[in-house]
């Protein structure tokens, strides 16, 4: 550990999101994270409901956050209540199906964790930006504000956040879908910055912070392109048939017969 990770040490926590009907996710993103991320100094908090999961010699903890409860709670009651146990004041906000793919650049994340102590930010998003805007200068040329005005200004794609403010935008009735479209409006009026990392020079995957292709699951079903060849040349032993595969269109498909089916409801009470 080097001295300026040393000196980060007791402010950051890894915070992986995730459910426990995804636990087929948790060896390979773990397995994954240690080979490309093998030193990696900070605690990881796994946000599970009820399970326990260890892996090796990484320090983590599982949350379970629902223990106890007679029914289950939501997702956003899930992420509130996990991110109150949390004792750092800033995340790295990751889920499970962000799956490593070439190592993590650690002394980026400590050059942006000190964007976020330094109070020039509460969030920095790794995607960098190459993705939604616009953008605007920021005092520090590492990052860039997203402007208030960006339609997926809140993301949850991986990227370090101040704790208490992606508390502060959570709703404890919210699908995540929700939470980006309606919590990134709800962003325009904090006074933290909302910001991505500076791309302009670091365009290449080789640069990417957090190497990873978003995502490995669409809509609970593994995505074939970003799973397979990653597994496969990592020996990872998965059933793909119990999740399946998902397709472009299943989701637009699903919601199609949805509105369908509640056009026809509307009918019947005409």
């Amino acid at each position: 550990m080097t001295q300026q990770t040393s000196a980060f040490a007791n402010d950051l926590t890894i915070f992986v999101n995730t459910s426990d009907n995804f636990d087929d996710c948790w060896g390979p993103f773990f397995k994954l994270f240690n080979l490309y991320w093998p030193d990696c100094p900070f605690p990881i908090v796994l946000n599970t409901e009820t399970k326990d999961y260890q892996y090796k010699s990484l320090d983590i903890t599982c949350s379970k956050v629902s223990a106890g409860d007679a029914t289950r709670i939501g997702w956003s009651e899930c992420l509130l209540r996990a991110l109150d146990k949390i004792q750092t004041p800033y995340i790295l906000y990751l889920q499970e199906d962000y799956f490593l793919e070439s190592p993590v650049k650690e002394d980026r994340i400590l050059d942006l964790l000190n964007e976020l102590r330094a109070g020039v930010a509460g969030a920095i998003r790794f995607s960098g930006s190459n993705g939604i805007g616009p953008f605007h200068p920021t005092k520090s040329s590492l990052i860039l504000e997203v402007d208030k005005s960006a339609k997926w200004r809140l993301s949850l794609q991986a990227g370090l956040w101040k704790k208490s403010v992606l508390a502060s935008l959570v709703r404890k009735h919210e699908t995540p879908w929700q939470l980006e479209s309606y919590g990134s409006i709800r962003t325009r009026w904090l006074k933290d910055k909302i910001c991505c990392v500076n791309s302009v020079n670091n365009t290449s995957f080789d640069n990417e912070i957090f190497p990873y292709t978003p995502t490995g699951v669409v809509a609970g079903r593994w995505v074939r392109e970003v799973v397979e060849p990653l597994f496969k040349k990592h020996e990872i032993d998965i059933n793909f048939s119990i999740r399946g595969f998902h397709f472009a269109g299943q989701r637009l498909k699903k919601r199609k017969a949805f509105l369908l089916r509640l056009v026809d409801r509307v009918r019947s009470l005409i």
